[in-house]
């Protein structure tokens, strides 16, 4: 195994942790390293297993970080909520970049809209599109319904995904037509709300799991951060990701587990 500080060298086997896991002494910097020491999850206490299911039980189920405790202490782990908290805050971010390779390239029709959430107390607005797959695009919070933020929107999600749509269907509001004469000036828009029946059904995982237990954000980047965790849960249980394209759906969380955990 090479070590992490000089790019090579040679190491030697030096026992196991307290976790199980191989542990390696560097002959040049006698530093001790294992397989995670270069990865988001060195200097932890607990196995990355745990914490990423930890991550995974907050955003999928409706959970607040004390009942995660307590079901981790059923199955004999003892975890402060605090800890939790900052499991959440540190990788569900690494977590959704990670898993950008691994999903179905994004389609060119798409459905876009924005739904309300309580960020400080006051109300804010979740941009979010999907494409004609039903996989969620990209989202943005904005504190604004206006031109400036739904152009920012558009942006930022032609730009990460690589993709630029033919068609986009929107809500009458005139946020977005100034938006797309802009950015997107070739684009064909249509303005219907029953074509966007599927991302108002989506729509409806995110607000169930905002209502409660959470009752909305108090900062910015965790509202930012939570909701494209969110919509990187529902792409995985959609099959919008190449690992769990062809595995049942109650088992496609479990399947894609792995991949974004080593992935950080």
């Amino acid at each position: 195994m090479p070590c992490i500080r000089w790019g090579g060298g040679r190491t030697k086997r030096d026992g196991q942790t307290r976790l199980g896991e191989e542990r390696w002494r560097c002959h040049e910097c006698r530093r001790r390293l294992t397989t995670r020491s270069s990865s988001a999850f060195s200097g932890r206490g607990f196995a990355d297993d745990v914490m990423v299911v930890a991550v995974r039980w907050y955003v999928r189920c409706g959970l607040t970080y004390g009942d995660i405790a307590e079901w981790l202490a059923e199955r004999g782990l003892v975890v402060d909520l605090r800890t939790v908290y900052r499991w959440v805050r540190r990788f569900l971010p690494l977590q959704g970049e990670a898993a950008r390779r691994f999903r179905r390239p994004v389609g060119d029709r798409w459905r876009v809209e924005e739904t309300s959430c309580r960020l400080d107390g006051r109300w804010a607005y979740c941009y979010r599109e999907i494409d004609q797959h039903g996989q969620v695009v990209d989202m943005d919070v904005s504190e604004r319904r206006d031109a400036a933020a739904a152009r920012a929107f558009f942006g930022r999600a032609v730009g990460e995904s690589g993709t630029t749509p033919e068609r986009v269907v929107t809500d009458t509001a005139l946020c977005y037509r100034p938006a797309l004469r802009t950015l997107l000036s070739e684009v064909e828009h249509r303005t219907s709300k029953f074509l966007n029946n599927g991302l108002e059904r989506d729509h409806g995982h995110l607000k169930q799991r905002l209502r409660r237990p959470m009752r909305g954000f108090k900062q910015y980047a965790s509202a930012d951060g939570f909701s494209r965790g969110h919509a990187l849960v529902q792409n995985v249980r959609n099959g919008c990701s190449s690992p769990t394209d062809r595995v049942p759906r109650p088992l496609r969380l479990a399947t894609a587990r792995p991949q974004p955990a080593r992935a950080i």
